[in-house]
């Protein structure tokens, strides 16, 4: 079993979950944050980047929009308190040494941040799931995923009505550049591992509270959207209450 990792607590109002898509305006300079958790989540990624195959993929045809990503977060983390970006390396702020590698850009992504990134292009009219690394998923898999649009990826998700269908494929294409969304999420769960790709048992009895500040920003160039996913985990309390989201 793997370690359970939990925050102290979460920067937002998390009880209050609006209903979907519940997207709001971000500002440039918090697109990714950084918590208590940031030493512990980043060794539980390393493990599992380093050591399962279902974490990372990637279409032939999107490499550029891989390097694109790493691109825009080097110079995200250029700016940021506690990481240090040279040309070839980048010390983070628990002093791990990371090599910059563009050729394998979602890795080193991954080895860099607490966020996991869905990479969405646009092809045939269609907002399609074309690279990703995941280290914490919640209840999906990676690889079921790949290269389908947004109507099939939301397939099990009771909320995602056809009129949700439409409003979040306007989002995605309203979304434009240096103007970042987000939104958060709630769920319960009975078992706080992070790496969690198959549904659970309804039957288990929820004890931790699992909540995902999602991003989406616009690149520059390629102009495919990143989805960012943020995963908190904290410990339920028994006054906590919440709508599933």
């Amino acid at each position: 079993m793997r370690k359970a990792i939990f925050q102290k607590s979460i920067p937002y109002d998390w009880q209050k979950v609006t209903k979907l898509p519940g997207v709001m305006p971000l500002q440039p300079h918090e697109w990714l944050i950084f918590d208590d958790a940031y030493s512990d989540q980043m060794a539980e990624r390393e493990d599992l980047l380093k050591n399962n195959n279902d974490v990372i993929v990637l279409d032939n045809n999107s490499q550029a929009v891989a390097r694109e990503l790493l691109t825009i977060l080097l110079e995200f983390l250029r700016k940021a308190d506690d990481f240090e970006v040279s040309e070839k390396q980048v010390i983070t702020r628990d002093k791990r040494t990371v090599k910059i590698d563009y050729e394998k850009p979602l890795m080193t992504c991954g080895l860099l941040v607490q966020n996991d990134f869905c990479l969405m292009e646009k092809r045939n009219g269609q907002h399609v799931l074309s690279a990703a690394v995941l280290c914490f998923p919640a209840n999906w898999r990676l690889l079921e995923k790949f290269m389908k649009p947004l109507v099939s990826i939301h397939i099990n998700v009771p909320e995602y009505s056809s009129e949700i269908e439409k409003r979040v494929n306007r989002i995605f294409d309203g979304i434009r550049v240096g103007q970042p969304m987000w939104r958060f999420n709630l769920l319960e769960y009975s078992d706080p591992t992070l790496y969690q790709p198959y549904r659970l048992s309804p039957n288990q009895a929820a004890s931790y509270i699992r909540s995902e500040r999602q991003t989406f920003l616009k690149l520059p160039e390629t102009g495919a959207v990143v989805f960012g996913i943020h995963t908190f985990v904290l410990k339920k309390v028994p006054s906590d209450t919440f709508s599933r989201n």
